[in-house]
């Protein structure tokens, strides 16, 4: 299952320029610029779209673009991503026990509108500028622009202050705006796959699969930090749960060769990017908390499929800078960890 796709950036080419990867500056410097904040208390968690996050309680389903869940309300609140009004959560009429009140707490993240943002910001969090202003329709109350992460966020309930004002820029953001930049923490392990060279923490479990269409897609997360390498040679269709459990951003890795039956292809528009001299494409179509990477290898006709899990900055951006092109006739290995230098 895979979400709705959302409208795609404009078309741009960042290069990787020595260790660290470049990027057109859409907003204040790095130094002037918030950190991805942690858990802000127990129980909470940061939550992405896109360049932004806000935190949440963990405990909140969240609800994906395209999709309409329904479910008891127990946890006191619930998340809806994508644009305004593209998920939905069932009113109590549907799933709930008779008597039972809406979520008391109503959050929505998606992409920015087409409305224009001139003059001054009506405030700013953490030195991000955003623009309040009144919604009617059938998505109607206040909404937070952001135009520098390209967001809106709206929020209604006891918590929805707190949650506004947790408003920073996303794992994703600082990877792509050079922010998590920095050498691999500690000794980490080489792998070979695809054609593509890249390194992972030791610790990652390692899976190989030839299923093209799997259960557990990470384009939306990881459901822990692991290595995936799939060859996409068994167009097979597994039995698959539905709906899928919604998760949080973790760190991992996975490879997809693609295949004739199931062939990755560029997306038509969106932001590219060079990684040791490997073009690639971000697909913006899944804006969570994993990056999406098409990879184009000279010799090939359609590109390799990078997705990273966006758990932390520092080993996301890891993963990113280690990726490069292997010389044609290299055979699939993986090595012992060597000490990063």
């Amino acid at each position: 299952m895979r979400p709705v796709t959302v409208p795609a950036l404009a078309l741009v080419v960042l290069s990787l320029s020595g260790p660290s990867l470049a990027r057109p500056a859409t907003s204040a410097p790095p130094s002037a610029r918030p950190v991805v904040p942690q858990a802000t208390a127990p129980g909470w968690g940061p939550l992405a779209y896109g360049d932004a996050q806000v935190g949440t309680p963990t405990a909140w389903p969240v609800v994906y673009p395209g999709s309409e869940v329904c479910g008891p309300t127990g946890a006191g609140g619930v998340v809806l991503l994508g644009s305004f009004g593209s998920s939905s959560w069932c009113g109590p009429d549907m799933a709930a026990p008779a008597g039972q009140s809406p979520p008391a707490n109503l959050v929505r993240l998606g992409p920015l509108s087409a409305r224009r943002y001139p003059g001054r910001p009506s405030m700013t969090i953490d030195g991000i500028a955003v623009y309040k202003e009144v919604l009617h329709g059938q998505i109607s109350g206040t909404a937070y622009s952001a135009p520098t992460l390209g967001i809106e966020l709206m929020a209604s309930g006891p918590l929805a202050a707190r949650v506004i004002g947790s408003l920073a820029p996303s794992v994703r953001d600082l990877v792509l705006e050079q922010r998590a930049v920095g050498a691999q923490p500690g000794p980490w392990r080489s792998m070979n796959f695809a054609g593509l060279g890249f390194a992972v923490p030791p610790s990652w479990p390692v899976a190989r699969t030839t299923y093209a269409f799997g259960c557990d897609p990470p384009d939306i997360a990881f459901s822990s930090p692991s290595v995936t390498l799939d060859a996409d040679s068994n167009l097979a269709r597994l039995p698959c749960p539905y709906p899928l459990p919604a998760r949080r951003g973790t760190n991992g890795v996975q490879i997809d060769a693609g295949s004739a039956g199931a062939p990755n292809s560029v997306p038509a528009d969106g932001l590219r990017i060079v990684v040791n001299g490997l073009q690639m494409s971000v697909d913006e179509a899944f804006p969570f908390s994993a990056l999406v990477l098409e990879v184009d290898l000279p010799g090939r006709t359609t590109p390799v499929k990078v997705t990273i899990g966006l758990g932390t900055a520092s080993t996301a951006g890891a993963v990113l800078r280690s990726i490069t092109a292997l010389p044609p006739a290299a055979p699939a290995t993986t090595s012992a960890p060597a000490t990063a230098g």
